[in-house]
């Protein structure tokens, strides 16, 4: 099992990391199960931008060339910052029809200023496909490579499988790359585990600019990718509301308002914490998905808090600015007491009496409206349900596939 190099010391404040990667819109598309209006895209790619984020990764399938199109034109166009750049994603299962959609869609001068990501390397590595591929992508006029590096990390980093990692590491290297994304893919790495890994990795590769593509699979993706800052990692990624395959990515705008906490800086420039709250309820829009009320930082109910209860951050000392709502759970009598005379009524007017009929017409109507409210979310529970039932899933490919065979002229059966 791997450890700490020696003198290894993390960091936790007042230090720059030189970017934030965004994986919204990549993962976004994989993850939609009805797809997402390239007009929506657009806006969303223009909030995230606007907020900061200034390298973005805008797609893996066919039809995306187009979108990158799109995308650069509305960076010539002043509507994205001229510093975002922007990374389009292949693997070597994947990459002879992006090549060629690459090519049939974008400009050289287009190409030029692309990212092109390269996925598991690995692949027929004893043919050199890894190799052939990146001279292929070159070929197109392609301005810079990066690679996306697959783990199967737990919470322990095994020395055969870091000595594995540092191997495809040296392949990237004789190809010039020096931007890798190691990849989480299913979220089976812990923290503790990812602070050595990242640890290990800057130390053994000086010359290499890491960042963790971090899944919350186990709900720690966020805290993951952290951690990979904290203990050298130069770059950190995330999806805007967690937006990313299965249960998500780090939360860039939860990942940002940690950063403002501890004075971690970006080198390419400072973060809007706010513009990012907006683009992450933009996104759910743009993907079709039921808005999330109380997610980390970004919810829209999740600074809405319940004043009649021990309020903990008052208590504290870190109250926050947030919106007070009562329900049936904070009607103490101290607490309706305070909150008459706080907003107005006459504190010698606020008798025992006043207070117990203030505390039966607020009871009465909390039951109304839960009753009211109940019923509804019955009805939206079920519309969501059946929102999402009609998913197009592989044995329904597989039927289709029968179907025409079994429909096609007896000439195309062969």
């Amino acid at each position: 099992m791997l450890q700490f190099p020696s003198n290894h010391q993390p960091r936790y404040n007042d230090f720059s990391i030189k970017a934030i990667s965004d994986e919204t819109i990549r993962e976004g598309g994989e993850r939609a199960p009805f797809g997402a209006s390239n007009e929506d895209k657009l806006e969303l790619v223009m909030k995230i931008t606007n907020s900061g984020v200034k390298d973005i990764d805008v797609g893996s399938g066919i039809r995306e060339p187009a979108f990158v199109d799109q995308l650069l034109r509305a960076q010539d166009a002043g509507k994205i910052p001229a510093d975002v750049t922007f990374s389009f994603n292949l693997t070597l299962k994947t990459w002879e029809p992006l090549c060629h959609a690459l090519e049939g869609t974008l400009s050289r001068e287009q190409l030029g200023r692309l990212y092109v990501s390269i996925g598991m390397i690995e692949i027929d590595s004893h043919r050199h496909l890894f190799e052939r591929v990146a001279d292929r992508v070159r070929s197109l006029g392609v301005g810079t490579l990066r690679s996306s590096l697959l783990n199967a990390f737990s919470n322990t980093i095994e020395e055969e499988k870091y000595a594995h990692l540092i191997s495809q590491i040296e392949r990237c290297r004789q190809q010039g790359i020096a931007l890798i994304r190691i990849n989480d893919s299913i979220g089976t790495l812990y923290p503790d585990a990812t602070a050595v890994l990242a640890a290990n990795l800057v130390a053994d590769n000086p010359d290499t600019v890491f960042y963790l593509h971090g899944h919350n699979d186990r709900g720690i993706g966020t805290a993951n990718s952290l951690v990979s800052v904290f203990h050298g990692f130069q770059m950190i990624e995330g999806g805007v509301a967690g937006v990313g395959n299965r249960a998500g990515l780090a939360e860039l705008e939860s990942i940002a308002s940690v950063f403002a906490d501890n004075n971690i800086t970006v080198d390419s420039g400072p973060l809007d914490i706010d513009g990012l709250v907006d683009a992450a309820r933009w996104s759910e829009r743009t993907y079709l998905t039921t808005p999330t009320p109380f997610r980390p930082v970004s919810g829209f109910l999740v600074l809405n808090e319940n004043a009649g209860i021990v309020n903990v951050p008052d208590y504290l000392g870190v109250s926050r600015e947030v919106e007070y709502f009562i329900n049936e759970i904070g009607l103490f009598p101290n607490y309706i007491r305070q909150i008459l005379i706080d907003n107005g009524v006459p504190a010698e007017h606020v008798t025992e009496e006043l207070i117990s009929e203030v505390y039966r017409h607020l009871s009465t109507k909390m039951h109304e409206l839960y009753e009211d409210r109940q019923q509804l979310f019955v009805r939206l529970h079920e519309q969501i349900l059946d929102f999402y039932n009609p998913i197009i899933r592989l044995p329904d490919v597989g039927k289709l596939g029968l179907e025409l065979l079994n429909s096609a002229p007896a000439s195309l059966r062969s």
